[in-house]
């Protein structure tokens, strides 16, 4: 793995950790805010070294992109894949680090697991401004 490959895992691992602690805290938690600092971080990080030319891409191009592949198993079974190859970085760092650990098949991964990674995607930048309004909220009423 290359030294840009390296950063955008270690980025991509730590925005994951970080959305999944911050999804179990309701929104205006005082508990999110260093959560959210290290988003922002992150979300710096990928402003000033971005890594792959799609970073900038919204979701609904994204999945308009990558194309679902049907796929005939060594055992005769059909499956429909996202081949690895068709997922534009930092997209696919992403992807695979929200899915580590998953099923998967070497040539790709599940269709069905790529369009609840973009479903769920969007649920977690929801979930991320939810916090950000209401902490900014809070210290207004202050």
């Amino acid at each position: 793995m290359n030294d840009d490959l390296k950063v955008l895992w270690q980025r991509e691992r730590a925005r994951r950790e970080t959305l999944w602690t911050l999804e179990r805290l309701r929104p205006g938690s005082e508990e999110a805010r260093p959560l959210l600092a290290l988003l922002d971080d992150i979300e710096q990080q990928d402003l000033e070294n971005p890594i792959g030319d799609s970073s900038l891409m919204s979701i609904d191009e994204l999945r308009e992109l990558v194309p679902e592949t049907p796929f005939l198993g060594n055992d005769g079974h059909h499956f429909v894949l996202v081949l690895d190859q068709h997922i534009p970085q930092p997209w696919r760092m992403r992807f695979e680090a929200a899915s580590a650990l998953s099923t998967r098949l070497r040539e790709g991964s599940y269709a069905n697991d790529w369009r609840r990674f973009l479903r769920l995607w969007l649920r977690e930048v929801e979930h991320v401004a939810a916090h950000r309004s209401e902490l900014i909220d809070d210290s207004n009423s202050v």
